[in-house]
């Protein structure tokens, strides 16, 4: 990559849910591009296997378990980085769970109140430690991770589909709040793509079902397939960098346009 690609070098970026699939992606994009990375994660072994891939693309990057449910956890996890790097940056809030489908009524409340403690409730502790931190600096950006499911409806997931709209209207209304302390925040809202939560709800199936579930889902899309964890990679580098200094508040749909279909 070109000197003029590296577009983050000195920059500290804080994320969550980077154990794998869109932010393992996010990482390595953002470490390749000069940053250093504070990576996070529920999965100890797939956020330490992350920080090892960055290491051995000759990047910096700290894992530590977090459950952002845990507001405890959060602040302690928030303040390591900033001991470690100075300051943070970039935020990415990409941590997010799925339900397993079934209609509204038979959603067993605990797993409703479990999606939207990481969902929603994980993601307002984390942006209160990242704005509080960014106001003291005078500057800063958070992206989080919505879904193309908090634009539109998605049948037999009604609990994800609450937590994905709620997170766009925290996303909105905290952007206009801090606007003017020169703090960006956005959403970014990906369609279907194959990661490890998309193999969690395709589990159980054989290889012909799989191909008929992928199938299924990628007729969705106007475009009629699959999107990568890289396309939404470069959406949110997007969004961090100086090429989006006009843009807060927006959702972005990164979707093959199935939210506007």
């Amino acid at each position: 990559m070109s000197a003029a690609a590296r577009r983050f070098i000195g920059k500290s970026v804080w994320m969550t849910g980077a154990a794998g699939g869109i932010g393992r992606e996010c990482a390595l994009a953002f470490a390749r591009e000069g940053a250093s990375i504070t990576a996070l994660d529920l999965d100890e072994s797939g956020v330490t296997e992350t920080a090892r891939l960055i290491a051995l693309d000759g990047g910096q990057c700290e894992a530590h378990r977090v459950d952002v449910s845990d507001a405890r956890q959060v602040q302690a996890a928030f303040g390591q980085a900033v001991a470690r790097f100075g300051r943070v940056d970039i935020a990415f809030n990409n941590a997010g769970i799925s339900q397993k489908a079934g209609p509204t009524i038979d959603v067993d409340p605990a797993d409703w109140q479990r999606i939207l403690d990481v969902n929603v409730t994980g993601i307002w502790f984390c942006m209160r430690e990242q704005i509080k931190h960014m106001l003291g600096r005078g500057s800063g950006v958070i992206v989080n991770t919505a879904s193309y499911a908090g634009l539109s409806t998605l049948p037999m997931n009604t609990a994800y589909v609450t937590s994905k709209h709620a997170l766009v209207g925290l996303t909105k209304n905290a952007a206009v709040e801090y606007a003017a302390n020169r703090i960006r925040i956005n959403a970014v809202a990906p369609g279907g793509i194959p990661t490890p939560m998309m193999d969690r709800s395709l589990a159980g199936l054989d290889s012909t079902q799989r191909g008929a579930a992928l199938e299924s889902i990628a007729g969705f899309h106007p475009m009629k397939r699959l999107g990568s964890t890289r396309e939404i990679a470069d959406a949110v580098l997007f969004l961090c960098s100086e090429e989006a200094s006009f843009i807060t508040g927006t959702c972005l749909p990164v979707d093959g346009g199935w939210a506007a279909a």
